[in-house]
């Protein structure tokens, strides 16, 4: 008896011992599923707790819970106890990831769970079903995108449409891009859609509705094998229950889904190299080469604006347009770039312009050379090359400087095409007697004498007075003027712009300062601006301000910039430009 009841003792101290261990656990539903799959996750501890803290769910959706549920039992003398907390979650990326720590009190001590690794894949195509009302079939619902050529040409448009086919017993009431293909090694654009219309249709030989959530037009940057990744959207459902209302229709329940169009291989050809010229830039569509100049008789000093155009169908904002070099007589500046470009889901079409304005700087007969332009014709599958035909200019009026040509021989000089011959001469002089007196000491001696010394001396003065203001401004100053106006008032109309609002409000300022500073355009770097500026009198403060905007305009096409910071800077350049004016000595 005695041996029974010592060993009646030992495992009722062995069973309380056991159950005094506190175990607090994480149990998964799986430890692999899909993007569009659901984890059901608990969290379970054997002993009372209080004050329970979940993780954060770091790249996972809560789409369900938390439930609690407690369950007590007794099984031959012993007692069970359980308290568990389940949550459904929904995963928003593809990765590897961890359920983190949870926390919970018990009896004043607090336990942690062990984080727990989840493997998520891509969407697959039959999810396991739990009993569990949120999920539904995926022959319910499907995300598919249409990609209209899978075998394109190098920089050939490709546009990809995102269909949402449902069944006509669901109803969505929202949607959520959990994640946007990136279109890596592509040039793309998203067409805008203003309203979402659904439509009856097929798929897959049944009938289903449908809406387009989304259309891109894309532009392969690289051949070979590429990858479009998949487009992937969290929508809130209404689906139909077995319970009916009052009045006898069926109750609907709201949930969530998440649906995945897959990632998508395409294969890009490269260009041929056959036949392929030199001088091809990268145009790939049907394109038509417009040379257009505004005069083709002008004067010297006078602007005229050339204009060179490519249009038609294809990627108009990937490629250079063609160059030209003209004679050094014709001070030619830098291109005003205009863009008038549609893109739809069919691609690119439109127009690319550069706009330049030349000025002759003395008079003749000038050429403006022809232009060639090579561009992949998609139809033929061949190069084709557009020329231009050459443009004559007749520039008439006379030089800036006057020349002089001496000749030993003939003893000439040629002023302005008028010749005039030298003709010897010899000097004598006689003194001439007023009023039976001489002219020396005289006043009118020394009024004679003093004038033309007073004279110099007034010139000099005038001519340090204006050396710095010009008393006239020349044709190619106000030239020089009109396309600074000109570039702020681009700058002005592309505030929306960045790029466009920069580059105009750098334009306008360094030509406004060709009109206040003598500088070449190749000659045209900061410090000898800021260094001229100091020695015609403009304040520290002003070429200061001047400096920074400078600053401005290089730093802004790189980094994001407000419209409010882009008007800041607008006011400050026609702030500078209204202080230069009035500084100038």
């Amino acid at each position: 008896m005695k041996i029974k009841n010592i060993i009646q003792i030992l495992f009722f101290l062995i069973s309380n011992l056991t159950i005094s261990q506190v175990n607090f656990q994480t149990n998964l539903s799986k430890n692999s599923l899909g993007i569009n799959e659901r984890l059901r996750v608990e969290f379970k501890v054997n002993e009372d707790g209080d004050n329970f803290e979940p993780p954060s769910f770091e790249n996972f959706k809560i789409v369900g819970g938390p439930s609690q549920s407690i369950k007590n039992s007794w099984v031959n003398g012993v007692k069970s106890y359980s308290k568990s907390y389940t949550y459904f979650l929904s995963p928003t990326n593809i990765g590897v990831y961890k359920i983190g720590q949870a926390k919970i009190e018990v009896e004043g001590k607090t336990y942690k769970t062990s984080s727990v690794e989840i493997k998520v894949t891509d969407a697959v195509k039959n999810p396991n079903k739990e009993n569990d009302p949120n999920y539904i079939s995926d022959n319910d619902i499907y995300l598919v995108s249409e990609i209209s050529n899978q075998n394109p040409f190098l920089n050939e448009k490709v546009s990809i449409i995102y269909k949402l086919y449902f069944s006509s017993n669901i109803a969505i009431e929202n949607s959520r891009e959990v994640s946007s293909p990136r279109y890596t090694d592509f040039w793309s654009q998203n067409i805008d859609i203003k309203n979402l219309v659904v439509e009856n249709g097929t798929f897959k030989g049944q009938p289903y509705r449908f809406v387009i959530l989304k259309k891109s037009v894309v532009y392969p940057q690289k051949d070979g094998k590429l990858t479009i990744e998949p487009l992937t959207l969290d929508l809130t459902l209404q689906l139909p229950t077995n319970r009916r209302d009052f009045f006898g229709q069926r109750i609907m329940k709201s949930t969530q889904k998440i649906v995945s169009s897959g990632q998508k291989n395409i294969t890009v050809k490269a260009l041929p190299l056959i036949n392929k010229p030199t001088n091809f830039s990268g145009a790939v569509g049907q394109f038509d080469l417009n040379i257009i100049s505004s005069k083709k008789e002008l004067a010297v000093s006078e602007a005229l604006e050339l204009e060179v155009e490519i249009k038609g169908n294809g990627n108009l904002k990937l490629f250079q347009l063609p160059k030209f070099n003209l004679s050094s007589s014709l001070e030619i500046f830098e291109p005003e770039k205009q863009e008038n470009i549609t893109t739809l889901i069919s691609g690119m079409k439109g127009s690319v312009k550069d706009l330049y304005t030349i000025i002759p700087q003395k008079p003749g007969r000038y050429t403006i050379p022809k232009i060639s332009f090579v561009y992949f014709d998609l139809s033929s599958k061949t190069y084709k090359e557009l020329s231009s035909s050459p443009i004559f200019i007749e520039v008439e009026g006379l030089e800036p400087s006057v020349q002089l040509n001496l000749s030993n021989t003939s003893q000439k000089i040629k002023i302005n095409q008028i010749d005039i011959d030298l003709l010897p001469f010899k000097t004598k002089t006689n003194l001439i007697k007023l009023d039976n007196t001489y002219l020396f000491n005289t006043s009118l001696y020394w009024i004679y004498f003093t004038l033309p010394i007073i004279l110099c001396v007034l010139i000099i003065l005038l001519f340090r007075l204006f050396k710095h203001k010009p008393m006239f401004i020349s044709n190619q100053n106000r030239d020089t003027k009109r396309l600074a106006k000109k570039y702020l008032k681009e700058a002005k109309n592309n505030l929306n712009n960045k790029d466009v609002f920069y580059e105009s409000l750098d334009k306008a300022l360094h030509n406004y300062l060709k009109t206040v500073i003598v500088i070449e355009n190749s000659d045209l770097s900061k410090s000898k601006i800021l260094k001229q500026l100091k020695s015609i009198g403009v304040e520290k403060k002003t070429y200061e301000s001047l400096n920074d905007l400078f600053n401005n305009c290089e730093i802004a096409r790189y980094t994001p910039i407000t419209n409010v910071e882009m008007e800041l800077d607008y006011k400050k350049a026609n702030q500078i430009i209204s202080l230069i004016e009035t500084q100038i000595k």
